[in-house]
């Protein structure tokens, strides 16, 4: 495939952007998924629901729109007021705790009351006409009519009412304009408004969850940042064998190079091989003859995480570009202990760029020959695997899709600089700024 165009003309993202906003979709994705699961977002949905109810809008316009004049408050308040400063509830009461009425009763109640009936004898004495004189007042006559009426029972009840300790509460409560910022549902409402502010919340409501659809069908599993100075326990060096026998730093018959164990790995933000014009001795492995010993004019590195992780189908992402490009050839690949299957995830011998499979017998790969970038740059390279297909991709861009023979063995990763017999050799450097691999959730 040829990404010339694409890269000229914008179809292949530049790996800086396209890294930026994959990180930015990735840090977005961690955070809104750590604040679906906060306690702050668990408070603010209780007291969303509490202020978005019909109760709560009720009686919040209520407290805030009800005036005293509308309350019972008010009503039992001005009826009592008018009863209370009316003639005839103030003369009820004062005849009622006056020192005549009880004289008059007391004389009622005597033998000497029947001569109230005859004017001449209580026109004739002074007290008798005293009291035939309160019996025809106005305050008396009012005092009977109103003793035991309706009225006097309902200015009672009034009263008691209106000097209840509740009422007084209940009447101070209506007569504040200022009632609902008194509520505990005022306060439910402004910790709402301060939470629904907070860059945590505003940044929840303000994403759409279905950018993140992608990212939801994958688990991170495997992750090297390369930060540091030392390779990461994971991996170790050379190929990786089940078999004890081959458990050794070797190279093959056709190398050119040798294998360090250490000398030309690197890690410093980034991994780095880094293949040397550099004799060296080593063990090299025949499949007719076994082990023997050879020596190389190079020297070079080889990883692998065989011991520690290996993964059936996924995602795995690295950004990788070569360095003092030459004749040498470098790989980003997944395998298992034997020849197959083999799938690169980023490789070039030397002249060519490819992705690319192999999972047959007769060890043919199939391969893809990626033209129009320069592999000293530093791309992201792709793999998502599962039962049906691989797919590759550059950056953004798909690149390669297999949908027969895919491998269905857990593999694991490796990254190899070597010089084989069509390479003329050189010195180079294999670089890889990190690596993440995925399984589908």
């Amino acid at each position: 495939m040829n990404l010339l165009f694409k890269r000229i003309f914008g179809g292949l993202a530049k790996t800086e952007k396209f890294e930026k906003q994959e990180g930015q979709l990735l840090a977005d994705y961690k955070r809104y998924c750590d604040i679906q699961t906060s306690e702050q977002l668990k408070e603010y949905t209780a007291l969303f629901g509490l202020v978005q109810s019909a109760e709560f809008k009720d009686k919040k316009k209520t407290l805030q729109n009800r005036k005293y004049k509308d309350t019972e408050e008010y009503r039992d308040s001005r009826k009592f007021e008018k009863l209370n400063s009316s003639w005839k509830i103030k003369s009820y009461y004062e005849t009622l705790d006056s020192a005549e009425l009880k004289e008059y009763e007391a004389f009622k109640a005597s033998s000497d009351y029947t001569k109230l009936g005859d004017p001449k004898l209580w026109q004739a004495d002074e007290r008798l006409k005293r009291l035939k004189n309160f019996e025809k007042s106005k305050a008396y006559k009012n005092y009977e009519g109103l003793k035991g009426s309706y009225l006097i029972k309902e200015f009672e009840e009034l009263k008691a009412k209106v000097n209840t300790e509740e009422f007084q509460k209940n009447r101070a409560w209506w007569e504040d304009k200022h009632r609902w910022q008194k509520t505990e549902e005022y306060q439910k409402e402004q910790r709402f408004y301060e939470l629904k502010k907070t860059d945590d919340i505003a940044f929840y409501e303000h994403t759409d969850p279905k950018k993140f659809e992608a990212l939801n069908k994958w688990a991170l599993t495997f992750k090297d940042e390369f930060e540091g100075t030392a390779l990461n326990s994971q991996w170790k060096h050379g190929f990786f064998n089940r078999a004890q026998a081959l458990k050794k730093i070797y190279s093959f018959p056709n190398d050119k190079q040798a294998y360090t164990e250490g000398q030309n790995v690197f890690v410093n933000g980034a991994l780095s091989i880094v293949t040397k014009r550099q004799q060296a001795d080593t063990l090299v492995w025949d499949a007719k003859k076994g082990f023997l010993f050879k020596q190389m004019a190079f020297t070079s590195g080889n990883i692998n995480t065989g011991e520690a992780f290996s993964q059936r189908y996924g995602k795995i992402q690295a950004k990788v570009k070569i360095e003092q490009k030459a004749d040498v050839s470098h790989s980003l690949w997944m395998g298992t202990d034997g020849m197959i299957p083999h799938i690169n995830i980023f490789s070039f011998n030397g002249k060519k760029l490819s992705v690319g499979m192999c999972n047959n017998a007769n060890g043919t790969i199939d391969r893809e020959i990626i033209k129009g970038i320069n592999p000293e740059n530093y791309y992201i390279y792709t793999l998502e695997w599962n039962e049906r297909e691989i797919i590759w991709k550059i950056n953004n861009v798909v690149v390669k899709k297999v949908t027969s023979n895919v491998p269905d063995k857990a593999m694991h990763l490796a990254a190899t600089s070597f010089i084989g017999a069509q390479n003329a050799g050189g010195e180079s450097i294999l670089k890889i700024d990190w690596i993440r691999v995925y399984a589908r959730k």
